[in-house]
């Protein structure tokens, strides 16, 4: 239970609160930041990071998932580099050589093809933290082709930012409306064709904000975080019931939480309690009702810490 709870503590810690990183794992371990092919995918960047005393590490793909994922099972034997990565679906094994300042080698995935890693010794942090746009900055809504039901989403959306001033929930002012995706925030926010009501695009913009949000380094949610290590340690990972990994279902806690607080701020706290018992219908559905249940202690733990908007 102990190990459960430290590993579930390090996973929301660094994907919840990518700007408030654990300064132990960070001080005195090198980064590395480089390349993985993965063919018809393109050519992604990924950063690394490895903890040889305790056989893990992390390692980032920035532009394709926006939390970092463990390296377990690391093993340096001479020249060589041995780990797995743990993706949501399934994991990759790796072998690579260190050479000086140079790491190369394959990772290996079922149902892909080996994709070829480079990476070279980095100065860099490995993880950025996100800093909200001015007012200044324009709110730019594209579409992935111009379709009609893109183009309905986008003009909606438009009419919606202005109609409820979103602008002090809004922490990526770059939009896209793809229809067949599935709406996600990282690398660009995208939204789906799906949202046929203005609540369900409200809610999904909101949500995925959100997760922009959680990626600054306010310094409130490093209590939030203990808080819920401390209260929730039994996850459930399935979907619907949870979010595919033990790190995004805790990760979802606190996104849906803010998703809910700043829906209520725009359209009223009557209308955001129905749709989240909405939600509980559809996906994360544990998360959503563990926030309704718990929704004094979610309020409280958030608001003590300044993490509510005004």
């Amino acid at each position: 239970m102990m190990y459960f709870r430290k590993l579930v503590t390090f996973f929301f810690l660094i994907g919840l609160l990518l700007g408030c990183q654990t300064q132990s794992f960070q001080q005195g371990h090198s980064t590395w930041q480089g390349s993985l092919d993965l063919g018809k995918r393109g050519t992604q960047k990924l950063k690394a990071q490895f903890y040889f005393a305790k056989k893990e590490g992390l390692m980032l793909l920035p532009d394709l998932i926006p939390v970092p994922l463990k390296i377990k099972a690391l093993k340096k034997v001479q020249d060589s580099l041995f780990f797995t990565v743990g993706f949501r679906s399934g994991p990759a094994y790796c072998k690579l050589s260190m050479q000086k300042n140079k790491i190369t080698g394959l990772m290996i995935k079922e149902g892909l093809p080996p994709a070829a890693i480079k990476l070279a010794l980095s100065d860099e942090n490995l993880i950025e933290t996100v800093v909200k746009p001015s007012v200044d900055v324009p709110f730019v809504v594209t579409t992935q082709a111009k379709l009609p039901e893109e183009l309905v989403i986008q003009k909606r959306l438009k009419a919606l930012w202005e109609k409820y001033n979103l602008e002090p929930f809004a922490f990526t002012k770059k939009v896209k409306i793809q229809k067949g995706t599935i709406s996600h925030s990282h690398p660009v926010l995208t939204l789906n064709t799906k949202l046929d009501t203005d609540t369900k695009l409200l809610s999904t913009f909101l949500h995925e904000q959100m997760h922009w949000y959680t990626l600054t380094n306010h310094p409130g949610f490093i209590k939030v975080t203990k808080a819920l290590a401390a209260k929730y340690t039994k996850l459930p990972v399935k979907l619907p019931e949870g979010a595919g990994s033990e790190q995004g279902t805790f990760l979802h806690l606190g996104v849906c939480y803010l998703e809910f607080h700043t829906l209520a701020k725009v359209i009223g706290r009557k209308e955001a309690l129905a749709h989240m018992q909405y939600k509980t219908t559809q996906y994360y559905r544990w998360v959503y009702r563990t926030i309704l249940k718990d929704l004094s202690y979610f309020e409280k733990l958030f608001g003590e810490n300044g993490l509510h908007f005004k």
